[in-house]
């Protein structure tokens, strides 16, 4: 019986996660015990100061009008990735029935911009890994730019969208 019930704690102990490793030594002339140290690192992200883009109120335009916003990317891990969507289903604001495209680009680290399609990934990014607000910096940048063409073909009225910037550890 006194087996069975040493059976059934070991069985437990090993089904929960939880090993004892921690041993007291014996009395003698040393002793050793031992002692498991144990740290987990999560696979985490954060993006942070993120702000609204205003592309302005214009009659016209003759070139292209882009707003853009410095950001904090954490990731505890090598790599990040950045999904962007729009509430609107693609990349347009929307004004009633009445919509104008825009585009949308990511830069992470100063580096070059790369546009982005609605729903799909960007891999492969580096961000801050020892700062959850990049020591009050940032890091990373995104930008939506309305073609000139397509606002002076649109009606008057307050165009809107909300993206949806979705950070992802590798």
């Amino acid at each position: 019986m006194k087996n069975f019930k040493l059976a059934v704690l070991a069985s437990a102990l090993v089904t929960s996660g939880s090993l004892m490793a921690a041993q007291d030594g014996n009395l003698g002339g040393t002793s050793a015990g031992e002692s498991l140290v144990t740290i987990i690192k999560e696979n985490a992200v954060q993006i942070s100061d993120v702000a609204d883009l205003d592309l302005g109120s214009h009659a016209t335009l003759a070139a292209d009008v882009s707003a853009n916003d410095d950001v904090c990317v954490f990731n505890s891990t090598a790599a990040y990735s950045i999904t962007v969507s729009s509430a609107n289903g693609e990349f347009k604001l929307m004004n009633g029935a009445a919509e104008i495209p825009y585009s949308v680009e990511w830069s992470a680290n100063s580096g070059a911009a790369a546009p982005l399609a609605h729903g799909a990934a960007l891999a492969s990014l580096a961000g801050d890994r020892t700062s959850l607000n990049c020591n009050g910096g940032t890091n990373a940048n995104f930008s939506a730019t309305v073609a000139a063409a397509d606002f002076n073909a649109a009606g008057p009225g307050t165009y809107t969208d909300t993206l949806t910037l979705l950070v992802e550890p590798e």
